[in-house]
């Protein structure tokens, strides 16, 4: 399971388990970079024990004290943590050691990314996936009446030319112009919150495109956690440049997954009125989710990521998170074995 924090606190080692003890700060120290000087001596308001040996990753968003006794005890148990600030925006992610190492493989992301062939071949089958996944929820609208006709053939000529593209770049410029096509179709069963909706990240400036940069950043971390299981160097990407702040891969791999996993819940949550205008708040230049919109998110995530769907090729079900890893080693098995590469697509 994953653990979420959304309570300003203490997490600590005890007894080779975890204990979370929460603390009451103030707005002002919520809203500071500065380090609350009362996190360390204030009593405790409630010591809560986690049993370690059922977490798979720890997901950090109130203020908490960590301290290098526990951080050790959990690269022991090879058990990432996600930071995020006080925005919902992935700040970070502490990492244990590598459970698999392959300089090999290593050495084939590498070759793989130099040779330009290669990386669009694999860029290619990346956008495909996502073209069709980006479709397929178009088709399940339009087949309860949404007049998305002319929106579904614009896409389609972009996914057709995702092959002719020269670079990366061409082929992220077909992403945008689809995924443009694609958010212009929100309106028909989002009647007042799609209307008119473009994206927009920094700051977001309506609830839907805050709603959908937090479900973002809870993918891309959830899909580190799975590169973090495997072999691949999570900073050697195809579709997108490597970048030295974030784990470039992961921001590849999670592509296709957006439409099925982001924008469906956030389909649902809005549909059965789970999430509205209501719960989000103006702050700046921009809207921010209101803390307890942002705990009944996180439940329905991890709902959602534990939920288990049939898979054809391996004859049993397995969970979305389990969707994630399993695009992961596609990957490799591409890169060590020139298996065909063909990332995770909705089935209806």
């Amino acid at each position: 399971m994953n653990l979420y924090l959304t309570r300003s606190g203490r997490l600590r080692r005890k007894d080779n388990t975890l204990t979370f003890e929460l603390v009451t700060v103030s707005e002002e120290s919520v809203f500071s970079d500065e380090e609350s000087p009362m996190l360390e001596d204030a009593a405790h308001d409630k010591r809560v024990h986690l049993p370690v040996e059922s977490v798979d990753a720890i997901y950090v968003f109130g203020e908490t004290s960590l301290n290098s006794k526990l951080l050790n005890f959990l690269a022991q148990k090879k058990i990432p943590v996600h930071l995020f600030n006080y925005y919902g925006h992935h700040s970070g992610t502490f990492l244990p050691h590598g459970e698999q190492l392959s300089g090999d493989l290593v050495i084939r992301q590498g070759e793989a990314f130099r040779d330009s062939k290669q990386r669009l071949h694999i860029s290619g089958k990346i956008l495909h996936a996502t073209f069709r996944n980006l479709l397929s929820n178009l088709r399940y609208y339009q087949r309860r009446g949404a007049d998305v006709a002319a929106e579904i053939s614009k896409i389609e000529a972009l996914r057709n030319q995702i092959d002719q593209a020269s670079d990366t770049d061409g082929q992220m410029g077909l992403e945008g112009s689809a995924r443009r096509h694609y958010y212009g179709c929100w309106k028909h069963w989002l009647p007042d919150a799609g209307q008119k909706f473009t994206r927009k990240y920094h700051p977001p400036d309506n609830p839907l495109n805050a709603l959908i940069s937090f479900l973002n950043s809870l993918l891309y971390t959830a899909m580190v956690s799975e590169l973090y299981r495997t072999a691949l160097y999570p900073g050697i990407s195809y579709l997108h440049s490597p970048q030295s702040r974030r784990f470039s891969l992961a921001l590849d791999l999670v592509e296709p997954f957006k439409p099925m996993l982001v924008d469906r819940l956030l389909f649902r949550l809005w549909d059965r009125q789970e999430i509205g205008a209501s719960d989000f708040h103006a702050h700046s230049n921009g809207v921010l989710l209101k803390d307890a919109s942002r705990k009944k998110i996180l439940e329905r995530w991890d709902e959602l990521l534990r939920t288990t769907v049939a898979h054809p090729r391996l004859n049993r079900h397995v969970s979305y998170r389990q969707l994630l890893r399993l695009d992961c080693y596609k990957l490799i098995k591409h890169l060590l074995e020139d298996a065909p590469y063909e990332p995770h697509r909705i089935n209806y």
